[in-house]
């Protein structure tokens, strides 16, 4: 063999050989050890961030009712405010109400007045266009009346022809809503009566009494057509 054929196959004999190799592989523990601290320094954030999340030690859904309150404010405010606009409201259509109700009052007041005054300017008017009839009858009536009280004694039959007639004006005036009357007591009323004669008296309580009553009045409904024709009494003065 060759002195250049040793210098060759010597560098391939320590190529070969795998001893460096062997003596690297205890070198990896160091390498897993800082690998496994590595992993643990990374993994302790993540506990800590999943703490917060167990219920047990997470306090913080408790001041959640504090909106709610409030949001209850608010509405029990609006429910007062809407109260107040309602009653307002209320108060108004109450008011406005009684106005009609007034109103109307007044209005059947005034219809009521006006057919009443309606009704008596009708009656007035009718009487004073009849007047002059109703007069002129209860002046028949009295001169009849007389007539008969002037009849002799023997002549009952000419009396009595003469009574029916004045009844029958009577029936006359009365269908016409006229009727003779006669004011009760014994005392002067001036305004139903018509004094045509006086009695003088020394007595003082027979002072303006009726010391007769000569011939009825007359009169429709409360209006005196013809006052009651009366004599009175009046006191006599001393000498």
């Amino acid at each position: 063999m060759s002195p250049d054929t040793e210098d060759r196959d010597e560098p391939a004999t320590e190529i070969e050989t795998p001893g460096p190799v062997l003596d690297a592989a205890p070198d990896l523990e160091p390498i897993e050890a800082e690998a496994e601290a590595m992993v643990d320094t990374e993994l302790e954030p993540i506990d800590e961030v999943a703490a917060p999340v167990e219920p047990e030690a997470s306090p913080a859904p408790a001041p959640a009712p504090a909106p709610i309150a409030a949001f209850a404010e608010e509405v029990r405010e609006a429910v007062v405010r809407l109260g107040e606009q309602v009653g307002r409201k209320l108060e108004g259509l109450q008011s406005q109400f009684d106005r009609e109700v007034r109103a109307e009052a007044n209005r059947e007041r005034i219809v009521d007045r006006l057919h009443a005054e309606l009704q008596e300017y009708k009656q007035d008017l009718l009487l004073k266009v009849q007047r002059p009839i109703f007069v002129d009858l209860i002046q028949l009536h009295d001169d009849v009346g007389k007539m008969a009280a002037a009849v002799a004694p023997d002549s009952e039959a000419f009396r009595g022809t003469l009574e029916s007639i004045q009844t029958a004006l009577e029936d006359v005036m009365y269908r016409q809503g006229v009727e003779p009357f006669r004011a009760e007591g014994d005392a002067f009323d001036p305004r139903r009566q018509r004094a045509v004669a006086t009695v003088p008296t020394a007595d003082p309580a027979l002072a303006k009494t009726l010391a007769a009553r000569i011939r009825p009045g007359f009169q429709a409904g409360d209006k005196v057509i013809r006052p009651e024709v009366v004599s009175v009494y009046t006191l006599q003065k001393g000498e």
